[in-house]
C-alpha cells in the first residue's frame, strides 16, 4: 500500500508550498477506524440480529400476554375489594354489586361496581346510568388486547352483604366463586372469592383447576 509522507521536502512533490502539502493530503490512506465495515462484516452483523430477534420473539410475546392477563386480574380484584369494603361501610342493608357490561353479561366485556337495591342485581348486567334502584361507583373498561375468562357458577356478578360476605340476589350465603382469565396456552390468572367475600389471586398452569375456596 502507498504511503505518503507528509515530512517529505516539498521540491519532492513537483509542487511548492500550500499545493504540495494539499496534493500529499488527498493521497494519504484513511485511518483504519474510519474506513467502515466491509460487505462481510455488514452482512454477519444482519445475520446475528436476526438470530437474536427470533430468539427472543417468543419471551417477548409471552412477557406481553402475562402483563395482559396481569392487569385484567388486578382490575377486578380491585372491583371486588371496592364492592366488599362499600356493603361493610353503608351496613346491614347494602348490597353492593359488581356485574358485567353489556347484553352478553362478559367480563371480558368490562364491569361495574354498583349499590343494589333490585332484586335481580340489575339483570345481571352492569347499569349504563343512576336510577331510583342502582347506583353505579366504579365504570371499569374492557380488558385491552385478546383475553378469555371463564368462571365457576353460573351468574356474572357478585354481591355482598353489609357484613361483608358473598350471597346471592336472594341473600342466600354463596359458599365460594372463582373467575379466570387466560390466553391461549397462558396460566390461568384466578380470582377466588371466598364465603367471606375476601379476594385472593392465584396462577396454575394452563391445563389445571383454579381453586374455588
Amino acid at each position: 500500500m502507498p504511503f505518503f509522507d507528509l515530512h517529505l521536502p516539498v521540491a519532492a512533490t513537483g509542487l511548492s508550498g500550500a499545493a504540495a502539502e494539499s496534493a500529499l493530503l488527498r493521497h494519504r490512506p484513511a485511518p483504519r477506524w474510519c474506513r467502515g465495515f466491509t460487505l462481510i462484516e455488514t452482512m454477519i452483523v444482519v445475520v446475528v440480529v436476526g438470530i437474536l430477534a427470533a430468539v427472543a420473539a417468543p419471551t417477548m410475546t409471552d412477557m406481553f400476554r402475562t402483563m395482559r392477563l396481569s392487569a385484567a386480574t388486578s382490575a377486578l380484584q380491585v372491583s371486588l375489594n371496592l364492592a366488599r369494603s362499600e356493603a361493610i361501610k353503608r351496613g346491614s342493608d347494602a348490597r353492593v354489586t359488581v356485574a358485567a357490561n353489556g347484553t352478553a353479561g362478559a367480563w371480558t366485556n368490562g364491569w361495574t361496581v354498583f349499590v343494589d337495591n333490585t332484586t335481580t342485581a340489575n339483570a345481571a348486567l352492569g347499569p349504563t346510568a343512576d336510577d331510583a334502584t342502582v347506583t353505579r361507583l366504579e365504570v371499569v373498561a374492557a380488558p385491552t388486547g385478546p383475553v378469555t375468562y371463564s368462571q365457576s357458577g353460573g351468574t356474572n356478578y357478585f354481591i355482598y352483604s353489609g357484613r361483608g360476605r358473598l350471597i346471592d340476589a336472594a341473600g342466600a350465603a354463596v359458599l365460594g366463586r372463582t373467575v379466570w382469565f387466560s390466553d391461549g396456552p397462558s396460566e390461568l390468572f384466578c380470582l377466588v372469592i371466598t364465603n367471606t367475600g375476601r379476594v385472593r389471586v392465584t396462577r396454575v398452569p394452563n391445563a389445571g383447576t383454579c381453586p374455588t375456596n
